[in-house]
Parts: C-alpha cells; sequence; structure tokens
C-alpha cells in the first residue's frame, strides 16, 4: 500500500480532538497569563528518572531565565509518539493546538521540515536577536545531526552515542582481559566463544545480546572508513534519501562477513528481551546499547558485579568514522504570537546552554551539546567519576561529523526490514547472501514507494 503525505482533514481533525483530550489541553488558553508573563508549552518524551530531570530542568527556567523575562514554561509529557501527533495536527493545519517547543527524535527532522508552522533554528541565529548560546559553542556533530542542506533544523538538546556494555567479572573469568575490550567485531566473536554456557544443548549464558536495528546498522555503516552514508543525497542531509548505498558500495555485506562470525559462535542472542534487566542478571557478558543507559545500568546492577563501557566495535581495524549521534533535539513553532516566538527561542537556548545541560545530562547520562560545558567544574568532575560516561563523550567527540544516522522519513519501516531480516540471519535461518539482498532491496521498495507518493 502506498504511502500518503496527506490524510482527510476530517479523520486528522477527529485524531486532533482525540488527541487533545488525552493530553488534557484546552484550545482557549490564552499566551499571557495573570501575573503577565508570556506562557509557551513544552511537548517532550521523557519519563522515569529522565522525566524528573527533565521537570527539574523546567522548573529552574520557570524560578530564574523565565521569571527575569517574564517567561512561563507549561512542560507536558507526551509518550514517545510527539512526532505523529505533529503529523497529525499538521495534516489538519491545526496551528492552534501545536506546542510551542517539542522534543522530537533526530528522525522526526525530515517530517517538521514540512510544517508551515516551523521555525528553523538556523534562522534564528541569523536573525541575531536575544542570543544567549553562540552556535559556534554547539558541538558539531549534534549540529550536523539536527541539519539539513547546512541549515540548523532544531536545537540539539539529548544525544547519546552507542557503546559496548560488558561484565567485567564475567571476562576475567573466563580469561579475557576486563581492560581490554573487544575493539572490533572479529574480537567480540572471540569474546562470545569464552563467555557461552552451555547445559547440553541449552544455553544458560550467551555471550552478546543486541537486535541488530537501523540505529546499529546505521552506526556499523556510518563508521567504516573515514566514514560512509547509510543512502544517497549524503543520508539524506543534502536532499531527500531516495535509496540505500550500502549495497551498491559493499558496506552491509562487508558488515554482514563479520557479524557471521558473531552468529556462528552460538553465543549470540539475537533479539532483546530485556535486555538491561538481562544483562544485570549475568545472562550475558556483553550488550550493545546506548550511552543514555549507563544510569539505568549502573542502578540495576548495583554492587553486583563490576562492568564497563567501552567503544562500540568497529567492523574492520582500520575503520577511523566512529559512531553516529543518537537522541533528540528541540523544534520550535509559530503560532502566530511573536511575544510566544521570541519567549521560545529564550527557552530553547535554555536548554542547550552550559547551566541546563549539566543538570539535565549528569542526572539522565546523556551527553553535552554544548561544547562549554567541559569547561565548568561540575562536568570535569563527574566525567572524573564517572569514566563509563566518559567513555561516551570521547567517542562522540572522536567520531568523523558525517557519521550519523540517516534522515530516512520512513525510517520506521526501514526498522522493521532492517530487524526482520537481522533476526533470521541472527538465529541462523537465513544466508549472508540472502540477507544482504533482502535488506537492499526492501528498503529501496519502500523508500521508492513513498518518493513516487511524495514527490
Amino acid at each position: 500500500m502506498k504511502m500518503k503525505k496527506v490524510i482527510s482533514l476530517g479523520l486528522a481533525a477527529a485524531m486532533t480532538v482525540s488527541l487533545l483530550t488525552a493530553c488534557g489541553q484546552t484550545t482557549e488558553e490564552s499566551s499571557t497569563s495573570s501575573d503577565g508573563n508570556v506562557q509557551i508549552e513544552y511537548w517532550h518524551t521523557m519519563s522515569g528518572v529522565n522525566g524528573e530531570a527533565m521537570e527539574a530542568v523546567v522548573n529552574t527556567f520557570n524560578e530564574t531565565v523565565g521569571a527575569e523575562n517574564g517567561i512561563t514554561v507549561k512542560s507536558v509529557y507526551q509518550g514517545d509518539d510527539v512526532s505523529e501527533k505533529l503529523k497529525t495536527l499538521a495534516q489538519a493545519n491545526d496551528t492552534k493546538n501545536f506546542p510551542n517547543v517539542a522534543q522530537i527524535v533526530g528522525a522526526g527532522v525530515p517530517s517538521a521540515l514540512d510544517y508551515e508552522q516551523l521555525i528553523k533554528v538556523e534562522d534564528m541565529y541569523e536573525k541575531g536577536e536575544n542570543i544567549t548560546v553562540a552556535k559556534e559553542d554547539l558541538d558539531e556533530h549534534s549540529v550536523r545531526a539536527f541539519s539539513y542542506q547546512d541549515e540548523l533544523i532544531c536545537m540539539p538538546f539529548n544525544v547519546s552515542s552507542i557503546l559496548l556494555y560488558y561484565n567485567k567479572d564475567m571476562f576475567e573469568e573466563v580469561g579475557l582481559d576486563p581492560e581490554n575490550p573487544p575493539q572490533t567485531i572479529a574480537e567480540m566473536a572471540e569474546a562470545c566463544e569464552k563467555l557461552l554456557v552451555k547445559d547440553g544443548d541449552t544455553v544458560t549464558r550467551y555471550g552478546l545480546n543486541v537486535a541488530v536495528r537501523r540505529y546499529q546498522l546505521a552506526n556499523w555503516i556510518g563508521g567504516q572508513g573515514e566514514y560512509n552514508f547509510f543512502g544517497n543525497n549524503e543520508g539524506g542531509r543534502a536532499g531527500m534519501m531516495t535509496e540505500v548505498t550500502f549495497g551498491e558500495d559493499g558496506s552491509l555485506d562487508k558488515f554482514l562477513t563479520e557479524w557471521q562470525k558473531v552468529v556462528d559462535t552460538g553465543a549470540y542472542k539475537e533479539v532483546e528481551d530485556n535486555i538491561n534487566e538481562e544483562f544485570s542478571m549475568g545472562l550475558f557478558g556483553m550488550a550493545i546499547m546506548s550511552s543514555a543507559r549507563i544510569g539505568t545500568i549502573d542502578s540495576l546492577v548495583g554492587d553486583k558485579f563490576e562492568w564497563a563501557t567501552a567503544p562500540l566495535p568497529k567492523v574492520d581495524a582500520a575503520d577511523t568514522g566512529g559512531t553516529a549521534v543518537g537522541g533528540s533535539c528541540l523544534a520550535m513553532f509559530d503560532k502566530g504570537d511573536e511575544a510566544q516566538v521570541d519567549a521560545s527561542w529564550i527557552f530553547t537556548q535554555y536548554l542547550a546552554s552550559p547551566e541546563a545541560q549539566i543538570a539535565f545530562d549528569t542526572a539522565t547520562g546523556y551527553l553535552p551539546v554544548n561544547t562549554k560545558v567541559y569547561d565548568e567544574a561540575d562536568m570535569q568532575t563527574y566525567m572524573e567519576e564517572n569514566p563509563n560516561y566518559t567513555v561516551a563523550v570521547d567517542q562522540m567527540r572522536n567520531s568523523n561529523v558525517n557519521v550519523q544516522e540517516p534522515f530516512d522519513i520512513i525510517n520506521w519501516e526501514l526498522d522493521e526490514i532492517i530487524k526482520n531480516n537481522m533476526a533470521e540471519f541472527g538465529a541462523g535461518n537465513q544466508d549472508k547472501d540472502t540477507t544482504c539482498t533482502n535488506i537492499v532491496e526492501q528498503c529501496n521498495e519502500k523508500l521508492a514507494e513513498y518518493a513516487r507518493a511524495n514527490g
């Protein structure tokens, strides 16, 4: 079935009503509160510990910078599907019920570009008014992550890096050097074999757990050589991505050839059930996860065993690309109120300021998007006391700026294709060549279908 860029306005309107009811919003709120403050609404995706950190940062803004500038921010938790809710509002042209600022994942940037309500961060910098965070102070990897055709579309906020997590006690137990974790996929396969424990034919301890999906594959494709693109038009950043290029350039086949070594160990768990909990229970010795999970893993493991993080193992030892920036950014929207636009700009910059970044990042494990953070004594102390976090920071800063997740506007469909085929390959139900062909052809079919429907 072809993707459609628009849906009927009636359906979109109905969805909007449902959305607003669920969020507890009203459509008649004034932009000015009784005390004269300009009110803006901020949608975010953070829950649990991260949600508490998010609310704390917003409250601090309201009590300090917001109070000084006559701004009050109302934060609204929207679950994981902020981008989908924004699409619904945009399709219904329901500007009134847009938030002023929204936290969206990088994959949501291509969709946001189509919204007439979007305010590009690049345009705000070009206006040169009320600038409190200089663009040159923003981390170049994070800027590239949320830029399209060399324009910064959304403000970097919470970014992460993909890492190898490993059980140091388990390494020592099987004769692996806990201070020298695997640096390549081939070395990771060798470690898997040593970590494997079986009771007859039943595996009781795996060497590695990771479900290879779009996010993981984008890093192993992007990190090859000096850097490598996932698809054409620089992976969708120089123009619409209409095809994957990892088939024609051989990078997917190269990755799968190395990954075959992991599969062949019989010590690889190819699906993720409860990866955080299972790692903390010692059900496998290694896992590939985002740096944003460091705090969660630390809490779950406690003092049960020693663990550490390491850079993502390379496809080839000679690769220098590094890894892509993961995470989210801040999109601003114009609802026709200039005072709200100005307030949104001040708030958005605050979230990218050293003060807010230190508070949020040290509470969550996300990485700084503002390079001035590293000059602050609090962050320097935090990094000294948290070496697992420092590994992620160093990996991000040492990566090539062109190693990025793609701007593939149908990312969820490509993710499903990659996940399903890699699960079959990992389980031994599908050979390498079939897996390679399937991923390339199925991804390109979906991209071509979208391009035909949307120009």
